[in-house]
């Protein structure tokens, strides 16, 4: 392995962006205007650099101590060196920050549920994810990617598709391309008395995506609850809009 990736750690998911003008292309989607930046997993400090020229204050948070140490070393005035999980930070504490991120694909899941359950705490998150992950957050009623994960962070958040960066920009490099995303937290179509129920019941008949939503739902619950639309029985889950859901959740849970 050559010298210049010898701290890299497969455990840790580490690939490090090395185009300075995607870094900056990130940045300018962000639209970064004097704003405290939180950065997850700073890494080398590529990005980093990028987003100190735009930010009032950024704090650069990597779990890998030597890492955290070279960027320390590397760090202006108005960046701190966090040598922290970020799974494990409690956004509050950061004065409503724009979160960016280059996210490692085996916690892409997990950092999605935090922001969910954070979403108050930061203005807007710009994460670098997986490309076929970006596809089923970003797919549309009836694709192949549209699942339980499109409904549970377009029910919290708008988002929107910046660009798709090859997996040749990444060092070591993937086996996959990624797509850089945004997240802006919105108004929900509806409340909930449990957000929780609700998308577990999804996840539940998403089980079953290719049957009729009759099946799914004898699958899932092992009965099929009376006064549910004929016509919506027929369909697959798929099929199903995020009211579609709520409708049919009312009738199996009613609140």
């Amino acid at each position: 392995m050559p010298r210049r990736f010898s701290h890299y750690k497969k455990r840790l998911g580490q690939h490090f962006l090395n185009s300075n003008r995607l870094a900056k292309r990130i940045v300018d989607f962000a639209a970064i205007d004097d704003d405290i930046v939180l950065e997850i997993g700073s890494g080398k400090g590529m990005l980093t650099k990028q987003i100190a020229e735009k930010a009032k204050k950024v704090y650069a948070v990597e779990i890998d101590k030597i890492f955290a140490k070279r960027l320390k070393t590397m760090a202006q005035t108005h960046v701190i060196v966090l040598n922290k999980d970020f799974l494990k930070l409690n956004l509050h504490d950061y004065d409503k920050p724009v979160i960016i991120g280059n996210i490692p694909y085996s916690i892409t899941t997990l950092i999605l549920q935090m922001l969910v359950t954070q979403k108050d705490y930061f203005k807007r998150a710009i994460l670098t994810i997986q490309k076929e992950y970006g596809e089923r957050i970003l797919a549309h009623l009836g694709c192949r990617q549209y699942g339980s994960i499109t409904l549970y962070l377009n029910y919290y958040f708008s988002i929107k598709k910046g660009f798709v960066i090859p997996a040749k920009n990444f060092s070591p490099r993937p086996k996959v391309n990624s797509v850089v995303i945004s997240l802006i937290k919105k108004q929900p179509p509806f409340a909930l008395k449990s957000e929780e129920k609700f998308f577990q019941f999804i996840r539940g008949i998403f089980r079953y995506r290719r049957k009729s939503l009759k099946n799914a739902i004898m699958h899932y619950l092992g009965k099929l609850p009376d006064n549910i639309n004929i016509e919506l029985l027929k369909k697959r889950p798929e099929n199903l809009s995020i009211d579609d859901f709520h409708y049919l959740f009312n009738i199996v849970e009613p609140e």
